[in-house]
């Protein structure tokens, strides 16, 4: 037992002393199919589960079709369904999603996901710590491309240091510009970060919840 433990210390220090790649926070990526659409995350591995609400708009609560993508941890994510709105501007709230995360023995982080976006050419992310108060900008009218095809967005959060080993922390994205009938479609939701020592010894003894969601993950 101490042998395994010497073991584990050393390899914890390696990682941190040698290594600054970030690991899979967690993961959504809709589910395979639109009879088994999920808005939960396929992976997480962060204290408690994250959750992610889609809201307004004309939601699809089927999803549509997704991409494929493969993750931090170079698991497949085959292109099954993705979080979608038929209008993003209709009477009542404006589509929008709100991601809540625990980010307790994590830094560095980095967040990324998929769009394809019919006609709207813009959008606002925003995050907050603590569940109330303000939101803070991260980008405010940030472009996008509008032409129905898939592409990718990449936000780099490791300069935000307030979001760092915080119980609660959202992230916000809205305000997509409306052009007309504007479909539009996320998928590969994906949150990354570096594990602090003490995170990486609690996931190579299992303290922390590890779950694989679909089969094959």
């Amino acid at each position: 037992m101490r042998r395994s433990l010497l073991w584990l210390f050393l390899g914890v220090f390696a990682y941190t002393s040698g290594s600054a790649n970030a690991a899979l926070m967690a993961i959504w990526d809709f589910g395979p199919a639109s009879t088994e659409y999920t808005e939960q995350p396929q992976f997480e591995q962060v204290l408690g589960i994250p959750t992610l609400v889609l809201a307004g708009g004309e939601k699809d609560d089927n999803g549509k079709d997704g991409v494929e993508y493969t993750d931090a941890a170079g698991v497949l994510h085959e292109a099954g369904q993705g979080g979608a709105w038929e209008d993003i501007k209709v009477s009542g709230l404006d589509a929008e999603w709100i991601l809540t995360i625990d980010t307790t023995g994590w830094t560095g982080m980095a967040i990324r996901w998929d769009y394809k976006s019919k006609e709207s050419p813009s959008f606002d992310f925003d995050y907050r710590v603590g569940g109330e108060g303000d939101w803070v900008d991260i980008f405010n009218n940030e472009p996008i491309t509008a032409d129905n095809e898939w592409y990718s967005i990449t936000v780099d959060l490791s300069a935000i240091t307030a979001i760092e080993n915080q119980p609660i922390v959202e992230f916000y994205m809205y305000d997509l510009d409306e052009q007309g009938n504007d479909k539009f479609v996320f998928d590969n939701l994906e949150l990354t970060g570096v594990p602090e020592p003490v995170t990486l010894v609690l996931l190579a003894i299992g303290g922390l919840a590890i779950r694989r969601r679909h089969a094959g993950g």
